[in-house]
């Protein structure tokens, strides 16, 4: 899926930051689960895939603990995410 950045979603908006980061799936882009933790723990942030990556894996976390830590993961990352979109 291309994105573009007006696709983005604002920082206060939580359900569209969620539906964002599923719009990405880490499993299927790094090939299992395991490639894809491991490569969101690494931040390696060398490509769009991996910045929505670790996105992804954030709001999936989030999901599974019930916690809204990917709202502040989407604001480390939104920097990351905006320079890959302007190129």
């Amino acid at each position: 899926m291309k994105i573009e950045s007006s696709d983005l979603p604002d920082l206060g908006d939580e359900k569209g930051i969620f539906a964002f980061a599923m719009t990405f799936n880490g499993y299927e882009a790094f090939g299992s689960f395991d490639a894809a933790a491991k490569s969101a723990v690494q931040q390696r942030r060398e490509s769009l895939d991996d910045v929505r990556n670790e996105l992804f894996m954030a709001a999936r976390a989030s999901r599974h603990g019930d916690s809204d830590a990917y709202l502040a993961k989407y604001e480390e990352l939104l920097p990351h995410l905006t320079r890959f979109l302007s190129k």
